[in-house]
């Protein structure tokens, strides 16, 4: 019952963010358009990068630590601070180097600004680890929530009186402000910030596979844009950015739970040693269960969303997403790799893992980087199977099972997306394709993959079905409870 609450309000919390975050762009986009905005895609990489570095302090070592310590919490957070520290001032002063190589001046002023939200983070994040561990994901829903909405009315605001690129840079500031100021206030016991290293060897022997694996994997995705950013231009790099986050819209929103409640559950089965094989598979089938009919409805109606939502000059995207959506369908893969080896104590394992996911991805995108974004898009959902086995194959190192365990827990949501796919791929070969499809076809597009959907829940009898009246009837309860208080 814990699990399913703290699940829920993860899902909710993650569900609020990514509403405002999927705003706050259809507005942005709108005002600063592509070239701007693959300024501060490039700016944002070397954050991505330095933000992988921090892992140095361990927020996942709190989280999936047998017994925590105060003398624990506060090394990892004086480590934080330490590391923090260090990258803000050489971000701040290789600015100008770093603009330099991308062959943009604009970057330098976007690194230097958003340096300062950098320097911020040891106050949020050990505390996100924190209320993960508790699985505290109320508070964790109100402190994500805030810096999302002041962010993003901050670039907004600025955006509109002409600050263009900027504007996203002090966005970050002014959002981690604010999650650094609830964070402190919301935590009980604020002595865990005063500064220790007792514990610097398991902070730092954690850390280092989980900071180099973090690393690469941002290297990787963000070696992608640079290798676009030079043989393309900026505006390139921003539609990129733009056709992966739509593409990628699906996991975020339907699995957002997921992502903030797999490592908690996957630690406290580890600890208690319980049966983390079946809650592993049991997650596979109710992940590709939302996932893959979700994918199906977005790569159908990618035109008509992207007009929606990002206007008629980015159109280019369009067409990115939909042979994006192919490759994304085995992304459950390495959704749960992260932390299931956590929990199960094989971090050393992650950096060598990603190291090969990221080697993959980055051939891929210079493979195509000649023939255009839309090649990128194809030799990327080439390498996707690949890297999909690869995840697989670690696990089961780690947590054994046999290929036919995993196809058996795969075969309903198979089938849950075949009945899905029906109605809106009938409709894109009657329409043209996506570009012909109006809104009104692209509403009943998703009713109809709806109601195919429920059909197949209804024919398969899929778990996912059962999940969804005890979500129901948890909220039912949870509304009566409070009308009872209130009345």
């Amino acid at each position: 019952m814990r699990v399913r609450r703290a699940f829920l309000w993860a899902t909710f919390g993650r569900y609020i963010v990514t509403l405002i975050n999927v705003a706050v762009a259809i507005v942005v986009a709108r005002l600063i358009g592509p070239a701007a905005f693959g300024v501060s895609v490039l700016g944002s990489s070397a954050f991505v990068i330095a933000e992988a570095l921090r892992e140095l302090g361990g927020g996942a070592y709190l989280v999936q630590q047998k017994e925590l310590t105060l003398k624990k919490i506060r090394t990892s957070i004086t480590t934080s601070a330490l590391v923090s520290i260090a990258i803000s001032f050489c971000l701040y002063f290789a600015a100008t180097p770093i603009a330099y190589l991308y062959g943009l001046p604009e970057v330098g002023p976007y690194i230097e600004v958003a340096a300062i939200g950098y320097l911020l983070g040891p106050f949020i994040f050990p505390a996100f680890a924190l209320m993960s561990r508790e699985m505290a994901f109320g508070s964790f829903a109100l402190v994500n929530t805030s810096m999302s909405v002041v962010g993003g009315l901050t670039g907004i605001c600025l955006a509109k009186l002409g600050f263009g690129y900027i504007s996203l840079a002090w966005a970050t500031v002014a959002s981690a402000v604010v999650g650094s100021v609830l964070c402190f206030s919301l935590l009980p016991d604020r002595s865990i910030y005063l500064p220790s290293l007792g514990e610097w060897r398991g902070v730092l022997g954690f850390g280092t596979f989980d900071s180099a694996a973090a690393l690469i994997a941002a290297v990787g995705e963000y070696a992608a844009y640079l290798v676009i950013g030079r043989a393309l231009d900026s505006a390139s790099v921003g539609i990129a950015q733009r056709a992966v986050l739509l593409s990628a819209f699906p996991e975020r929103v339907i699995l957002a739970g997921v992502g903030a409640v797999a490592l908690p559950v996957f630690s406290r089965s580890a600890r208690e040693k319980s049966d983390t094989k079946t809650i592993y598979l049991n997650a596979l089938e109710l992940i590709t269960a939302a996932h893959w009919p979700c994918l199906i409805v977005l790569g159908v109606l990618a035109a008509p969303l992207v007009r929606l939502l990002l206007g008629p000059q980015w159109l280019e995207v369009a067409p990115l997403v939909s042979v994006l959506c192919v490759g994304a369908a085995l992304s459950f893969a390495w959704t749960l790799q992260y932390p299931v080896l956590v929990a199960l104590g094989a971090v050393r394992s992650l950096p060598l893992l990603v190291a090969g996911q990221a080697m993959l991805n980055i051939a891929a995108v210079a493979f195509g980087a000649g023939h255009g974004l839309l090649a990128i898009a194809w030799c990327l959902v080439g390498v996707v199977p690949l890297r999909a086995l690869i995840a697989i194959a670690v696990v089961r190192q780690y947590l054994p099972f046999g290929w036919a365990e995993l196809f058996v827990a795969l075969r309903k949501s198979a089938a849950l997306a075949i009945f899905s796919a029906l109605g809106p791929i009938y409709l894109l070969m009657t329409h043209g394709g996506s570009e012909g499809l109006s809104m009104e076809v692209g509403v009943l597009s998703v009713l109809l993959a709806a109601s195919g959907w429920s059909v197949g829940l209804a024919l398969t009898r899929h778990p996912i079905r059962h999940e969804l009246v005890r979500a129901a009837m948890m909220l039912k309860r949870s509304l009566e409870g409070r009308l009872s208080r209130t009345s």
